[in-house]
């Protein structure tokens, strides 16, 4: 039947032609905006490598010299670090406190913008130097804990930190880039601080991303802990520090300012206190808002190509139909049956659109030759092309039986008389 069928269409190649021009372009855009949209779900659905939930930030600041309670210099008899120890001990000794750390320019969503400059000791220093800076992230060991961020292997990332100085924690694109793999990793030295200074890699973690549209990006997170705590908060300053809370359960807006009034002075330590509390899931939303408009509106320019291409197509082969009712009568005189008359119309529809298929190969092939296709957040791989591909023909065959169901069901119904009388 297939031999007849492309038997049939080449002698109707005039009218055909234009039908499959009419696919060809509109398999192309409706595939480019299938790829798109494959590659906004699937880095949108990635894993983020941390978890915000029941996460609050507390917001710092210092007593100003006319504020009730404050320290003048002759009493202060502590450093900015010794606050901070002090400040994070008061509040995570609240039965309703799950963990509390400290970061700088490191908390999700704050958008942190820390880079320096770091090559391994025994590694790649090409891909080193190509990179020419790394995104840093100033966390005490706590932050593992608190984020929920675990090694490759599915360890704890706090158990190997905890209590050790002077160490740092790579993601796995740092590991690859820097010793070709994530195994006998851990150990090695790298040198940051222009070569002054060097670290020891402690471990591995997960995947870091920095927001839901975002891919991972090769950096490395800076343990602070003993020396190197102390001297980052005397740098940058206490009242300066990203304040990081996870409570124990679910807390409201109004219930988290309730709990801020019942902890009262041990809010508070010398200067340094605390003025307010907000969650990080508010830090996301303002930072995913303008990303998720430019979603939404790709996501609405596509439903109206769509409909556009539905109704389209549809119409398309309605008419088709609608202008065969002779053919259709005619063999239906000389003998077809119903049912294999309809399946005849349908296959007829889909070998003009599987004609298609190497032609959207090669505009394929171009897009990519071009770099037109997102490859940086998403892969370019096997899967990929075959999920959009088979969306697209999926979508477009089913316009078609559409298109097609409707005129020829009713045609098939006429008597054959009837149906001569177009022809």
């Amino acid at each position: 039947m297939i031999k007849h069928i492309l038997k049939i269409m080449w002698n109707q190649r005039r009218s055909n032609g234009w039908i499959f021009a009419e696919l060809l372009v509109v398999a192309a855009v409706l595939w480019m905006m299938i790829d798109a949209f494959w590659v906004d779900y699937r880095t949108y659905h990635a894993p983020l490598g941390f978890d915000i939930e029941n996460v609050w930030r507390f917001k710092l600041s210092n007593l100003d010299v006319k504020a009730p309670g404050y320290v003048p210099d002759s009493l202060y008899h502590s450093s900015d670090p010794e606050d901070l120890t002090q400040l994070m001990t008061q509040i995570r000794q609240n039965p309703e406190v799950d963990d509390v750390c400290v970061t700088y320019y490191s908390c999700p969503y704050s958008n942190g913008n820390s880079w320096r400059e770091v090559k391994p000791v025994d590694g790649d220093t090409i891909y080193a130097a190509h990179m020419e800076a790394f995104q840093m992230r100033n966390v005490t060991p706590e932050y593992f804990r608190l984020f929920r961020i675990r090694t490759i292997d599915g360890e704890s990332v706090y158990d190997k930190v905890a209590g050790r100085h002077n160490v740092i924690v790579v993601t796995p694109e740092m590991a690859e880039g820097f010793y070709h793999g994530t195994s006998n990793v851990v150990g090695r030295r790298v040198y940051h601080s222009n070569n002054e200074l060097s670290s020891e890699i402690a471990a591995v973690s997960t995947s870091i991303r920095t927001s839901e549209y975002d891919r991972p990006e090769a950096s490395y997170f800076q343990c602070m802990e003993g020396e190197t705590y102390n001297s980052t908060v005397s740098d940058f300053g206490a009242s300066n520090a990203e304040f990081c809370v996870r409570m124990k359960r679910p807390y409201t807006q109004n219930e988290m300012n309730l709990f801020l009034d019942g902890m009262g002075e041990r809010l508070k330590v010398n200067n340094l206190y605390v003025y307010g509390v907000t969650p990080i899931s508010s830090f996301r939303e303002q930072q995913l808002g303008w990303k998720a408009r430019m979603a939404k509106n790709r996501i609405s320019l596509m439903s109206f190509m769509l409909i556009n291409v539905f109704f389209g197509i549809i119409g398309t082969f309605w008419l088709r139909m609608q202008n065969r009712k002779g053919e259709i009568g005619l063999r239906m005189a000389l003998g077809a049956h119903r049912i294999t008359l309809e399946r005849y119309m349908y296959a007829e529809g889909l070998c003009l659109l599987a004609l298609t298929l190497p032609w959207l190969f090669f505009f394929a092939f171009n897009m990519v030759y071009m770099d037109q296709l997102d490859s940086y957040r998403q892969p370019l791989t096997f899967v990929r092309f075959l999920a959009t591909f088979g969306f697209t023909y999926l979508l477009m065959g089913a316009m078609i039986c559409i298109g097609v169901w409707f005129p020829v069901r009713k045609a098939v119904r006429l008597a054959p008389a009837e149906a001569l009388h177009y022809e």
